[in-house]
């Protein structure tokens, strides 16, 4: 396990999205908003300072004038239950750590336990997922996890009656994590594998679940659609709205039919199928 630094970024509301997107591509794994703009994390290997300044100039924004500082890895598990709070998703759904005591009863309840990682359920793009995914019947299908990171998605397919999820991260923590959070949802169908599409073989799915980023995405289509079962479902997610119209260009040309999507700040999930 390694430290992490974080960035308080100040930025105006136009810009935030945008910067957190971009940040993402670049290595970054986490964001919480503040009054003047966001806070931003990545692991320490993996920070690009040179990288990080051409993010910040396209906005304007002087790298030297951003506040940074290093969490120490046996800090971070108390930040971030002290900064956590549950997820609801309208009536249907709450996303909520196993400290949390509540007199609320929701549909479906998701227990995540609040670590070094940042799949709690509090980006728009897994609450976009999540809300999309009470639209389908899963019972006795094959789901895909890609890019699974905690697990929420393949955690929710499970108590939504899915047969078989099976789960991949390029992390190194998903692994521990993943595992850690089926348990605390008594779920036992997820297996997860370490890596990303190239260790894929010989399955196919009834529906995927993609909460990634956009890049990715494009270069994925390809393998995606190989390992999806005669009418079955993708769902994508990671990527803001104006980019809709280039990842639906690249599902059609590998045969993916487009349905519909949602949004939330921008951000947003699209249907698609063989």
């Amino acid at each position: 396990m390694h430290n992490y630094l974080s960035f308080e970024i100040s930025c105006t509301d136009e810009v935030k999205d945008m910067l957190i997107a971009e940040l993402a591509d670049t290595g970054f794994e986490g964001f919480i908003e503040t009054d003047t703009g966001f806070t931003a994390y990545v692991e320490q290997p993996l920070f690009n300072e040179v990288e990080f300044e051409k993010v910040l100039e396209q906005y304007h924004v002087d790298a030297d004038d951003v506040p940074r500082s290093t969490i120490e890895q046996q800090n971070w598990n108390a930040q971030w239950e002290a900064s956590f709070e549950p997820i609801t998703i309208g009536n249907e759904i709450i996303v909520k750590a196993p400290f949390h005591l509540l007199e609320e009863h929701y549909t479906h309840e998701i227990i995540i336990q609040p670590k070094n990682t940042f799949g709690t359920g509090h980006h728009e793009t897994t609450q976009l997922i999540l809300q999309m995914m009470l639209q389908f019947d899963f019972n006795n299908k094959s789901v895909f996890d890609y890019g699974c990171g905690t697990g929420v998605l393949g955690i929710f397919a499970s108590k939504l009656g899915a047969s078989t999820i099976f789960a991949i991260d390029i992390d190194e923590w998903s692994a521990e994590n993943i595992g850690e959070n089926c348990a605390l949802n008594s779920i036992r169908n997820i297996e997860f594998k370490k890596g990303d599409l190239s260790i894929v073989e010989d399955k196919k799915f009834d529906m995927i679940l993609a909460n990634i980023n956009k890049n990715i995405l494009l270069s994925s289509f390809a393998k995606l659609t190989q390992l999806m079962n005669e009418k079955a479902t993708l769902l994508i997610s990671g990527f803001y709205e104006n980019d809709l119209d280039d990842l639906k260009t690249e599902a059609e040309k590998n045969k993916l039919t487009f349905h519909r999507y949602i949004t939330k700040n921008n951000w947003c999930v699209a249907e698609f199928s063989r």
